[in-house]
């Protein structure tokens, strides 16, 4: 889908949902960020092929450990790839340290994947092994993990949250298909994960083709970006801005960009999008996260 197609999509969406239209200018920047949100998540077949390639060439896990690609590898278990999502998403790939802390905590220092099932059968052998180095020394957590606190022990510390997920994993292994809201409850349990992390968590199992349906709204009921973009867009229409139309706009542009496209992933599409958007809506930016 190019840009000059969301632009139609997204004039049509604007008549006919607020029966108003927006500015050419802002209709381009709110194309051109959904357009980059697509090929954000688009990226996901990418490494899809790349997991492929990497198990048939029996390449080592370090080879492919980009999270996403790691936990689409065909060698490994259900548990090793929803364990990589956890600490993908617990991390987070930062702009200053990459995924350092990701690796830190899925490969040994010989570079070698610490499988979920050894882990699982001696948790304070590994929790050991983190301690024997500073942990988190010259890394940072992603823009989206920034208030997670930097400490293994305690209360707000890692290894309290990786306990109870090894003490859950099944809740997070599935035999059929489940809808993204159950699973995304499930995820708002885990010690230090909040709104952010756990719809993070949840988007990336449907992303890597985990048996998670997709998501039916922006997930943007407490959350200030979200809902943020949503008043701009009420405002610029001429509408009333109120928390109702804001969650009733949320619901409906979802609803009608399934219906008349077929952008997988529609929710996080839109709520990227908007949010992006909404913070230069008369002037293109590039985000890369």
């Amino acid at each position: 889908m190019e840009i000059e197609d969301l632009e139609i999509l997204w004039n049509k969406a604007i008549s006919e949902l607020l029966e108003a239209s927006l500015d050419k200018r802002i209709l381009s920047v709110l194309a051109r960020q959904s357009y980059d949100s697509i090929r954000r998540i688009g990226i996901y077949k990418t490494y899809k092929i790349r997991a492929i390639e990497g198990a048939k060439k029996e390449l080592s896990f370090f080879h492919t450990s980009n999270p996403f690609i790691l936990a689409q590898r065909t060698d490994l278990s259900v548990e090793n790839k929803i364990w990589v999502i956890y600490l993908a998403t617990y991390f987070g790939k930062s702009n200053a340290s990459g995924w350092d802390l990701f690796d830190r905590a899925a490969f040994d220092q010989n570079k070698s994947f610490i499988k979920f099932e050894q882990i699982n059968s001696d948790p304070e052998k590994y929790f050991y092994y983190l301690e024997s180095f500073d942990f988190f020394e010259g890394s940072k957590f992603s823009n989206h993990r920034k208030y997670t606190k930097k400490a293994l022990l305690g209360r707000k510390g890692l290894f309290r949250s990786m306990t109870y997920f090894f003490d859950n994993i099944r809740e997070y292994c599935n035999n059929g298909e489940i809808e993204f809201h159950d699973m995304y409850k499930r995820a708002a349990k885990i010690p230090n994960f909040g709104r952010l992390a756990s719809f993070d968590f949840t988007s990336s199992l449907v992303k890597c083709g985990l048996k998670i349906a997709e998501p039916k709204s922006m997930y943007a009921g407490n959350s200030t970006g979200p809902l943020q973009a949503l008043a701009l867009l009420l405002r610029l229409t001429g509408s009333e801005v109120t928390l109702q139309a804001k969650k009733e706009l949320s619901y409906n542009l979802v609803e009608w960009f399934n219906e008349h496209s077929d952008i997988f992933m529609v929710g996080q599409v839109l709520e990227d999008s908007i949010c992006n958007w909404q913070k230069n809506p008369e002037r293109y930016i590039r985000y890369t996260g």
